[in-house]
């Protein structure tokens, strides 16, 4: 049986991963934003294991209800109020995902750009100089 500690233990731990979710940090380059992304991924692990938790105390407060029918009110508080912070650290989650995954695509386009700058730059470097060598013999 779960007990009041074990919800609020649940609250606990969903409080602080939203803590985590809250930055605002999407990386300033590739390899940041991929360490970022691989940083969210262990994040969606610890969520995953969260999210069972918040399954299990769901079960024990529709048994306590039943069983306690003088304390269904506050059981029903209790619940709804660790159900609405899971939904909405699995909103953030989401959201924060999808902003890594967006800077990821502008930090590619951005070190391709770089990348294409310096091979024209080279290309063009190289043109001029065989065109002034030709010139002069």
């Amino acid at each position: 049986m779960i007990s009041r500690r074990d919800a609020d233990e649940t609250k606990d731990w969903i409080e602080e991963k939203e803590i985590a979710l809250n930055s605002t940090d999407f990386g300033h380059d590739l390899a940041t934003v991929q360490r970022l992304q691989r940083k969210h991924e262990g994040l969606e692990r610890d969520l995953a294991a969260i999210g069972e938790k918040v399954k299990d105390l769901d079960d024990t407060a529709q048994r306590l209800m039943q069983t306690h029918p003088d304390q269904e009110q506050s059981i029903y508080e209790h619940q709804r109020e660790i159900n609405d912070l899971w939904s909405g650290l699995a909103h953030k989650a989401e959201a924060r995902k999808a902003k890594l995954l967006d800077s990821h695509d502008l930090q590619r386009f951005l070190s391709d750009f770089r990348l294409l700058f310096i091979v024209l730059i080279m290309v063009s470097s190289f043109k001029m100089n065989c065109t002034f060598s030709c010139h002069f013999r």
